[in-house]
């Protein structure tokens, strides 16, 4: 799902500032002047087609918080609207999805789970002054210094991520692990660098390190790489259905080390053919199938009696927060201008179902604790909370 950062966001940067030039803001923005709309509109620039549908099918969280919001007295008597438009999974397409929103009347702006996605969208926003969320994104390139200070996510930073992991097996004794990186997209990359350099950090050695892209039929060639190694765990940098089809062919050559994986593993659907998963661990926000607190638990079954597929439970967890985070910021200033949003969000930690999430005026990925969850019987079950005492700064 993650790409590279450098040349499609200068392709839409490009695009989003030739749009500029050519067209002003349509939406109605009471609030710049002092003082709440008498309607709050929340304009979502995300894929309702393309490959990214079942990533921002998370708009359905921030939806719930919405509803019942409003069904709770509004926000000092402003009722909160979500309108979205379809930017087909297309970067290209976003900077024109954003405008048609922001035409229609939004006040804030929430983008896709994908970061070069999303930062094509970013200088529309930060031309109308409009606060800006991704629904889950976690990768660096989205926020300062990369898109302006108007770009938030809610989601912890997928360096954090890589981090915990690596911290989650030097707490279980693993002296030797071996990294597995899927190149097809960013998310690999970025991957392996939070897990080695925090490796690293903590003073281990990796037992060795290969590539293969997530379309890849076989990887023979780099499991004949693992059993050579002296390795006593394996972290793979990947995603389904490629990823899955690694763990499972890992697993068919008889190789039963610790296997660690991102939270892009999350829920069952990933498990069909995959003979074993008593050893296979991920870093989660939250999973329905065990929550992790009273908390979500309550969101979880909120969401499913709205008809909400829960089986990929934590980015639901990461778009809702996003939403707490907005519609407490609006409270807070009493405006939709998104430099005071901004200002507020960098000023002081919130309260979310994620628990407190806060940023800097330099970093707007929340760093902080994830849950480890095995999946012992071919479904998530909550280990440990972990939180990683380093976590590597991103060089690009």
């Amino acid at each position: 799902m993650w790409r590279s950062l450098r040349s499609p966001f200068a392709v839409v940067l490009t695009l989003g500032l030739a749009l500029l030039a050519g067209c002003g803001s349509g939406g109605e923005t009471s609030s710049s002047a002092g003082g709440l709309p008498d309607e709050i509109v929340i304009g979502a620039a995300i894929a309702k087609s393309g490959y990214l549908v079942p990533y921002d099918a998370n708009i359905a969280a921030v939806e719930q918080l919405v509803k019942e919001t409003n069904a709770l007295g509004f926000i000092d008597g402003s009722k909160i609207r979500v309108i979205s438009v379809d930017n087909r999974s297309e970067p290209q397409q976003q900077p024109i999805a954003v405008q048609e929103v922001i035409e229609d009347g939004a006040d804030v702006l929430l983008f896709s789970c994908e970061v070069p996605i999303s930062a094509a969208g970013a200088p529309i926003a930060e031309e109308h002054d409009e606060l800006n969320f991704t629904l889950c994104a976690s990768e660096p390139g989205y926020g300062p210094p990369y898109t302006g200070r108007l770009s938030f996510s809610a989601n912890r930073s997928l360096i954090s991520e890589a981090a915990t992991r690596a911290t989650f097996l030097h707490q279980r004794g693993i002296s030797h692990p071996f990294e597995l990186t899927d190149t097809s997209i960013l998310l690999g990359r970025i991957d392996q660098f939070g897990f080695e350099r925090t490796w690293e950090h903590l003073g281990g050695t990796m037992a060795g390190q290969a590539d293969f892209k997530n379309e890849d039929l076989s990887i023979a060639s780099q499991i004949a790489e693992i059993k050579r190694s002296d390795a006593d765990a394996i972290n793979i940098s990947s995603y389904p259905p490629g990823g899955a089809s690694a763990i499972k062919q890992i697993r068919a050559a008889g190789i039963d080390l610790p296997i660690t994986a991102p939270s892009a593993f999350d829920g069952t659907f990933w498990l069909k053919g995959v003979p074993d998963t008593s050893n296979v661990y991920a870093t989660l926000n939250g999973s329905a199938y065990d929550p992790a607190n009273a908390e979500t638990a309550k969101l979880f079954e909120r969401l499913k009696r709205a008809g909400v597929d829960t089986d990929v439970s934590g980015n639901l967890l990461a778009s809702y927060a996003a939403g707490q985070l907005i519609l407490d910021a609006i409270r807070e200033t009493g405006t939709t201008d998104g430099e005071k949003l901004a200002s507020a969000l960098e000023e002081k930690s919130h309260a979310t179902v994620m628990g407190p999430l806060g940023y800097t005026a330099s970093d707007h990925l929340p760093s902080g604790p994830w849950y480890v969850y095995g999946y012992p019987e071919r479904k998530p079950k909550l280990l440990k909370q972990v939180k990683p005492a380093y976590v590597p700064e991103y060089e690009q």
